[in-house]
Parts: structure tokens; C-alpha cells; sequence
């Protein structure tokens, strides 16, 4: 057997042939070759099979490194902005940054309401009823726009004694004014006036009465039925704003109030001057803003001031007042900025005047409706003087026949030449009435304050 046979010849087979004593056939020659052959193929997959799995497992391995690696760092960074955020502030992105907080409420009030006779006889529905909604109807939208709305109830209302237009000067209105303030958007009326007393203490206790069945719709001041009501300070919150009002005045036309029924209506005298100042302080600490709304001065004294409105003025200001809107001279005064020696500082309209009466001269008939704007920013409350002022008003009385009128007020700037010469003073000829002079009058006595509205 040559090598070549030698090599495909298989150890085991050798052994056989050495103990059989024969050579090896051809086929067993070729089996042994077949084996062989598979045996490499074998050993070559297996060998194959060994890299892969160590191919995979390097991968694998590397792969777990590169998680173990991100989660080392990604925990370190976390430490690190932990430990940032514990030793420093963070200062905010310029898109997390916010403007401060600012709230506003436009205030707006007007001055007397004064039902004389004949404008009790043009409401009169002949049926019990009345319906004074004319008066308002106008300016309707001008005041329900307002975020607060104030008007000055001149007279009682009450509602078990009859009407009456006060012919004698005294007064008591049917309660459906009421009705009509609320209508035309009023939210708080003032009731403490020379005339609060005319129906007597029970006349004050009524209308204080009739003013709680309304009380929903509209907030009444000035005049208390108990002495808890009366050391009880109204604090009217709009937009995020508490307002508080105060309201007070000069005398009631020579009546005398029952000794232990002084809390019916707050006089402006000095018996009453520390609770007056305590009512403004108390009100300072528990709102925003404070507004006084004083019945002072004298009647018909047109554009200047006495001395007693000088004097409360101060002291409102100096106890912490941040606005004061008078009435009762039944004509319209100055405004100005009252400064005390306190340092404190409130904007003055000392008279508004009227705004529906039946007085029939020129300057009883301009009134004024004062327009604030209240301003809360960074915790603190003031005026917005830009967007503050008074727009000028017109009681427009027009003769309905008999002791009749039709009374309906106009902002002066909605008014014309036509309307005038429509007015019971122009008609019947007298204080040279025009609308030219009513305009003159207006920039006289508020100058700069003009507004339009």
C-alpha cells in the first residue's frame, strides 16, 4: 500500500485489517473517506458556530458596558443638578418671566337724585305704580359698562309712607327709583344726605329695609338700622380689588336724631371726628382703597369750596382716604389732589352736582359724573390719573304739561344746540340758557378734568 492509501486508511480500520490479515477493500476505503469528510465538516461548523457565539457575546458585552456607562453618567449628572439646585437659586429663562400682576376698576358715580313733584307726576302709571326708568335711559350704557356704579339717593324711600316730591322740602320717593337705578346698572347708592331724616327714625328704618330686598342687585350705604350696621364698613370687591366706602354728612335740614338712635346716620361734626377718622383707618386696613362720599358745602355755590369742605377734606386724607366724591350743593365744585401734612394723598371732587332734579337754573342742571380708574399692581393701589377725570352731564327737563316734567340726562358731549333749546329753562326764557354756556360753565369749573367718555 502506497502512502497516499495509507492516509485514507483509518487507525481502527488498520488494527482490523493487522488482525484479520487483509487488505482493506475499496469500499471500505470509500466509507472510511465519507466519514472522514463529514467528520471535518463537522468540526468546521462547530469551529464557525464557536466564533459567532463569541462574536455575539463581545457584542452583547460591549453593549452592557455602553448601558452601565450611560446610567454612571446620567445618575452623576442628576447628583450634580440636585446638589445645584439645593447650594443655588435658579434664575428663571427670560420665557418664564412674567409680567407683575395688574388689576384695574373703573369707577364711575353721579350726583344727586332728586325726585321733585313734577318729575313724581310724568313717573306716576296712575295705578299705585311708578316708573322712573326714562331718566336713566340714555346713559343706560355708559354707567352699566362701569366695573362699580354709584349714585347718590338723595331722599328716603320708604315704602309704608306716600310719595313725596317736596313741595314743603321734604322728601320721600317711591321705592320703584330703586328699581330704575338698578336698571340702569347701578351697583352701590349713597343715602346719607340732609334729607335722610325726613320720614323721621322710622322713615330711616324702612328705606334701610326696602334697600336689603334689593340688596342682591344693589349695595346701599350711608344709613343703618342698628348700631352693629352702622360700625359695619361696606367693602366692595371687583376684579381682585376690595374697595371700601364710607359715607357721611353735614346735617339733616335741623333734625335731631333720638339720643340712642345716633347710629341711623353719621354727622360730619367734631362729636363725630374720632369716629370718623377710625371709620377710615378700620377701612384702610381692611381693603385696598378707601372712598369717602361726603353731603357738604353750600348750596348753589358754584365751582369754589367753604372752608368746611377744606377741612373734612384733610381729614379724610390725613385718616387714609384715596378718594372723596362730595354732593349736596346741588352745582358742581373743583376737583384737585388733597395732600396732608401726613404725607397721604386722595383725589377731590368736592361737587358733582345734581343729576336728575327739577332746579331750574343753568348750573343746576351741569353736573358731572366722575370717572376713576383704580389701578392694583406689585401690591400696591392708586389712581391712574391718564384714564381719570369727570365727564360733564345734562339734566334735560322738557315741560310735559300741568307742574309736569320729562327729565332724562345726556352726557354734555352727546348734547346739541337742538336739545337745548328744547330745555324748561330755554323755553321759559330764563338765565340766559344755552348750549354754549353750558359748555363754558363745564371748562370753567373742571378745566382740564374734562373727559370724554
Amino acid at each position: 500500500m502506497d502512502n497516499r492509501q495509507k492516509r485514507h486508511v483509518t487507525t481502527n480500520e488498520v488494527r482490523k485489517t493487522a488482525s484479520s490479515g487483509r487488505q482493506p477493500s475499496s469500499s471500505t476505503r470509500s466509507a472510511a473517506a465519507q466519514a472522514a469528510r463529514k467528520r471535518r465538516l463537522a468540526a468546521e461548523k462547530r469551529r464557525k458556530e464557536t466564533r459567532l457565539l463569541r462574536i455575539l457575546t463581545v457584542i452583547v458585552c460591549l453593549i452592557l458596558v455602553a448601558i452601565i456607562a450611560v446610567v454612571v453618567v446620567s445618575c452623576a449628572h442628576h447628583k450634580k443638578n440636585n446638589d445645584d439646585a439645593n447650594n443655588t437659586t435658579v434664575q428663571p429663562t427670560s420665557e418664564e418671566v412674567t409680567e407683575p400682576a395688574r388689576s384695574t376698576v373703573e369707577l364711575v358715580a353721579v350726583g344727586d337724585v332728586l325726585m321733585h313733584t313734577p318729575l313724581l307726576n310724568y313717573a306716576d302709571n296712575e295705578d299705585g305704580t311708578y316708573d322712573f326708568n326714562s331718566i336713566f335711559a340714555v346713559m343706560k350704557d355708559d354707567i352699566s359698562r362701569a366695573d362699580i356704579a354709584v349714585c347718590n339717593q338723595e331722599t328716603p324711600v320708604d315704602p309704608t309712607q306716600d310719595a313725596d316730591g317736596g313741595i314743603y322740602f321734604i322728601f320721600n320717593t317711591p321705592t320703584e327709583i330703586v328699581d330704575a337705578e338698578i336698571n340702569a346698572g347701578f351697583d352701590v347708592a349713597t343715602q346719607a344726605s340732609n334729607h335722610t331724616y325726613d320720614m323721621g327714625s322710622d322713615g330711616v328704618i324702612n328705606t334701610v329695609n326696602y334697600w336689603k330686598t334689593r340688596s342682591d342687585k344693589i349695595k346701599m350705604i350711608g344709613a343703618n338700622s342698628s348700631q352693629e350696621e352702622r360700625d359695619t364698613i361696606m367693602v366692595y370687591e371687583k376684579n381682585g380689588i376690595k374697595i371700601a366706602m364710607l359715607n357721611y354728612t353735614y346735617g339733616l335740614n335741623g333734625f335731631e336724631m333720638p339720643y340712642d338712635m345716633q347710629y341711623l346716620v353719621t354727622l360730619i361734626d367734631d362729636e363725630n371726628y374720632d369716629l370718623i377718622v377710625s371709620d377710615i383707618q378700620k377701612a384702610k386696613s381692611m381693603a385696598d382703597f378707601v372712598i369717602v362720599f361726603p353731603h357738604w358745602g353750600t348750596e348753589d355755590l358754584v365751582g369754589d369750596i367753604t372752608d368746611f369742605q377744606e377741612y373734612w377734606g384733610e381729614v379724610f386724607t390725613k385718616a387714609g382716604a384715596d378718594l372723596i366724591i362730595g354732593t349736596h350743593p346741588h352745582v358742581c365744585e373743583k376737583i384737585e389732589w388733597i395732600t396732608a401734612d401726613n404725607g397721604n394723598k386722595a383725589l377731590c371732587y368736592y361737587s358733582i352736582g345734581n343729576y336728575a332734579s327739577n332746579q331750574q337754573e343753568t348750573p343746576e342742571v351741569l353736573g358731572g359724573m366722575a370717572k376713576v380708574r383704580i389701578v392694583k399692581e406689585d401690591g400696591k393701589t392708586f389712581i391712574d390719573e391718564s384714564a381719570t377725570g369727570v365727564v360733564p352731564v345734562v339734566t334735560h327737563n322738557v315741560p310735559a304739561g300741568g307742574f309736569t316734567q320729562n327729565v332724562v340726562c345726556y352726557k354734555l358731549q352727546d348734547y346739541s344746540v337742538e336739545l337745548a333749546e328744547e330745555h324748561d329753562i330755554y323755553v321759559n326764557g330764563r338765565d340766559n340758557f344755552s348750549y354754549e354756556r353750558l359748555n363754558e360753565l363745564a371748562n370753567e369749573i373742571f378745566g382740564s378734568w374734562i373727559i370724554q367718555y
